[in-house]
């Protein structure tokens, strides 16, 4: 059976434009520069990475945006709540989908009544003041886990908060789904990146949830810094000994910075996936 079809062009197109006719001595002998352009290819495989990604958290969005206009959440009674909202968690990313008090108080459709509380969470208020959040990177009160904030206002008729819908979004659990779906190769990466910048999704987990220019590599940082000064552009860094090239862009729906390229002698083995 031939390859899919997006396995067998971006390889080809990306690793051309990025190897370039030097592949001798001469192009040992200095740092590759970051290229001017990418072909098509690259910018579609950019584009597709951040529409599955943000295609994904809008959806749910949406899925709880849906579910808030209803009696059943604007009654604020977890026993109406949950059974609906368990429906949200089937039709979307793998999360911890839960539905807050405007105290911070919260029960979760996975693990019931909670004992923490997301008060003092600093997209908890946002979201009482009628925004929706999506994107915010936490350290998930219930699990400990690294997750990805996608949350709703409960605004009954009266333009009173009876709460908030919310969903932590596991990042691993997402940046996997996306490279299966992307079907991607082993001299391609990606990762999307906040304003602090903690990466977010990863094809590499053990990366996820790193804050990259406190890593004590000059030449990682400033490549970091760099891509947090545009919008979007085409970087070139070192990192684990190898030289990476990325296009990024920052995203309207997350704020994120996405990134998509290659590693041209094949990226790092993973590590094994945890228990």
């Amino acid at each position: 059976m031939n390859p899919p079809a997006r396995t067998r062009w971006m390889p080809l197109a990306l690793a051309a434009l990025l190897l370039g006719p030097a592949a001798g001595s001469q192009a040992q002998e200095s740092p590759p520069r970051p290229p001017a352009v990418f072909t098509v290819d690259g910018r579609v495989a950019l584009a597709s990475l951040m529409a599955l990604a943000d295609g994904h958290l809008a959806k749910l969005a949406d899925s709880m945006r849906v579910l808030a206009a209803t009696p059943a959440a604007q009654s604020a009674d977890w026993r109406q709540i949950r059974a609906p909202l368990a429906q949200v968690a089937e039709l979307n990313v793998a999360a911890l989908n839960w539905f807050a008090l405007p105290d911070g108080s919260y029960w979760s459709v996975q693990e019931g009544k909670a004992a923490g509380n997301l008060a003092r969470r600093a997209y908890f208020p946002r979201v009482l003041a009628g925004e929706t959040v999506i994107g915010d990177l936490v350290a998930s009160t219930a699990t400990g886990r690294s997750v990805a904030i996608v949350a709703v206002p409960v605004v009954r008729p009266d333009q009173n908060v009876a709460g908030v819908l919310g969903a932590s979004v596991y990042l691993d659990r997402l940046s996997a789904r996306l490279e299966r779906e992307m079907d991607l190769d082993d001299t391609m990466i990606f990762f999307s990146f906040d304003a602090q910048p903690l990466v977010g999704l990863d094809w590499d987990p053990g990366l996820i949830f790193i804050d990259p220019t406190r890593l004590g590599q000059e030449d990682l940082s400033r490549a970091f810094r760099d891509m947090l000064a545009q919008t979007e552009g085409v970087s070139s860094y070192l990192f684990r000994g190898k030289r990476r090239t990325v296009l990024f862009r920052q995203s309207p729906v997350t704020g994120w910075r996405y990134a998509f390229g290659l590693v041209p002698e094949g990226r790092d083995a993973k590590p094994p996936a945890s228990p």
